[in-house]
């Protein structure tokens, strides 16, 4: 099956009208996919719109918050060293960034913040001007940061097409007539990329990249393939939800429709988030170096009992 961009799904074209974008609200959506993450000068206010959602949660979820605070009450004693490195083909990534970030004043890296304009000097582009305000619309400000999707759409996309093509459709289909959206808040975490700013903030980073987490792992600078794996394979994790969907699928006549319809309950799906939402929550480790999501998703997948 091909995937055609911003269908909000992986499946044949006569699921298209079921994805649904709903504009100024994080809410009412029906996606599958994660198309949309621009949210620069907070504009791109829709449904799909994972940063916007991401932001939406930090600024109502007390106790990401407060963790994203925290460094109002515990400030680092010196600037922090960025995660920022140096690409194959030279250059720094991201260009945009910076090697090391000054010590925040109250309210600099704050939801809503930073109270005042804050000049910074980047790698490629010199001079760069922090708006009052504009924390976390770009994924440099204050600091480089993730919109982390709880469940992986790229996860969600593969588990659902392990299934026979007819099954997958099918569960597509009824996801979205439910309205589930895998950018809507609940399944979106914003979390940071620098190993010294996550410890700061008593959170896990986002990716591995090459900063030598444990020697057990490879670099990966795009993805996090072990957590993938252990939001897939845990007790009542992804895995197990789909093949359920894929049980009630299998068992409907399929003569009246070419996608047949199923209903299936997307509160399994937004349950899991919560429970991975608690998991992440947990990881975090103050002093030194925040580990990354992959490092804490190894220690799960080799003793499942630490959850």
């Amino acid at each position: 099956m091909s995937k055609k961009k911003d269908t909000g799904h992986f499946g044949d074209a006569e699921l298209n009208d079921l994805h649904l974008i709903v504009k100024s609200t994080t809410e009412g959506g029906a996606c599958l996919t994660g198309h949309t993450g621009d949210f620069s000068g907070f504009k791109n206010k829709v449904s799909c719109n994972y940063r916007y959602q991401a932001y939406e949660q930090a600024d109502s979820h007390g106790e990401i918050k407060e963790r994203l605070h925290r460094y109002n009450e515990h400030p680092p004693e010196r600037r922090l060293q960025t995660s920022a490195y140096r690409a194959n083909k030279g250059g720094m990534t991201p260009d945009r960034y910076c090697a090391h970030l000054d010590i925040p004043e109250p309210g600099d890296w704050d939801i809503g913040g930073p109270p005042r304009a804050i000049k910074r000097r980047t790698f490629a582009k010199g001079k760069v001007r922090i708006p009052a305000g504009y924390n976390f619309t770009q994924d440099t400000w204050p600091y480089w940061n993730n919109a982390h999707h709880l469940i992986p759409k790229g996860t969600l996309d593969s588990v659902i097409q392990k299934q026979e093509a007819r099954v997958s459709n099918m569960i597509q289909k009824a996801l979205l007539k439910a309205k589930y959206n895998i950018n809507h808040k609940k399944n979106m975490l914003l979390i940071p990329q620098d190993r010294e700013v996550a410890a700061l903030l008593n959170l896990p980073r986002h990716i591995q990249l090459k900063d030598d987490d444990t020697k057990s792992l490879p670099a990966s600078c795009t993805d996090h393939p072990v957590y993938n794996t252990m939001v897939s394979t845990i007790a009542k994790g992804l895995g197990e939800i789909i093949d359920d969907y894929a049980k009630i699928c299998k068992s409907v006549d399929n003569k009246e429709h070419a996608i047949p319809d199923a209903e299936l309950d997307k509160e399994k799906l937004e349950n899991l988030s919560t429970t991975l939402l608690e998991i992440v929550l947990s990881w975090g480790r103050t002093g030194g170096a925040g580990p990354s999501l992959d490092k804490k998703s190894t220690q799960i997948l080799r003793n499942p009992a630490w959850i």
